[in-house]
């Protein structure tokens, strides 16, 4: 259930930390312990309930849902593979369901990416990766399909050509 690493080069740890990979109770979520043993009352980050991949239509609204635990409550924040998390982004936490939320309103085919949600406290952190992936509609499609057809149609001449020599 625990496996014990030594910190890579890249990423030191404080004196006397350590880095222990535990198994969730959710797949797909990873949780780094950073001490051996943790103090009576005291637990790790974990999900009860993760992010799960979403596959919606340009300018709808997305968002992420997550219920993390932990003792002391840890701090979550969304992080994006390939770019930032700006003010088109909202993270919101809902204090009656326990949820903490990555809301995107009026989603654009750039926010298709992969995001990770971490929860983190003095005592570990957990990590849980989810995909957006935006369905592009309107105008640039529309756009795009009518170039194509008429890029075909620009010469008759040859079209009618390529007929006669068959």
């Amino acid at each position: 259930m625990f496996k014990i690493c030594k910190a890579k080069d890249g990423h030191p740890t404080a004196p006397g930390q350590v880095k222990i990979k535990k198994k969730s109770q959710v797949p797909g979520v990873m949780i780094t312990q950073y001490v051996e043993v943790l103090p009576n009352g005291m637990t790790t980050p974990d999900f009860t309930r993760k992010p799960i991949a979403l596959t919606i239509q340009e300018g709808k609204m997305a968002f992420f849902r997550a219920i993390v635990t932990g003792n002391p409550t840890p701090t979550v924040t969304w992080v994006r593979n390939n770019g930032e998390i700006d003010d088109r982004y909202k993270s919101v936490f809902d204090t009656i369901s326990g949820e903490h939320q990555l809301q995107m309103p009026n989603v654009c085919a750039d926010q298709a990416d992969t995001y990770k949600c971490y929860a983190r406290n003095e005592f570990g952190k957990a990590l849980v990766t989810v995909t957006l992936n935006v369905i592009e509609i309107g105008y640039k499609k529309s756009k795009a399909m009518k170039e194509s057809r008429t890029a075909i149609r620009e010469l008759p001449e040859d079209f009618k050509k390529n007929l006669r020599s068959t």
